[in-house]
């Protein structure tokens, strides 16, 4: 499939005193659509995103389990460390590009 050609890369961050218990982006998401160029599909079910009330997450896909740190932004949140993706708000999605893809992720 398209995503397994995208690399999410394990980030040496680590958790964070932050409390963002109050987000609506922690959860549990997973990946649910892919759109690259013309094609577009769904997405199997081991591509998930953990976003942690800490400012710490992970990420599983084809590459393994991956860690990253997070930020609430205007509209969306960002990533930190080697996986540095800006995540956007969508009402009850979140949308990103990744690489070449437009992910969009459905809290679960």
């Amino acid at each position: 499939m398209i995503l397994s050609a995208l690399a999410f890369t394990a980030c040496g961050g680590g958790g964070s005193d932050a409390d963002l218990s109050d987000s609506k982006y922690v959860g549990t998401w997973k990946a649910q659509s892919i759109n690259v160029g013309d094609e577009s599909g769904e997405v199997e079910d081991k591509y998930l995103m953990i976003i942690n009330a800490d400012g710490t997450g992970t990420m599983t896909g084809d590459d393994g389990l991956n860690e990253f740190t997070w930020t609430p932004i205007d509209g969306g949140f960002k990533t930190k460390g080697d996986m540095k993706v800006t995540f956007k708000d969508d009402g009850d999605n979140i949308k990103a590009r990744i690489l070449i893809a437009d992910l969009v992720f459905v809290k679960q």
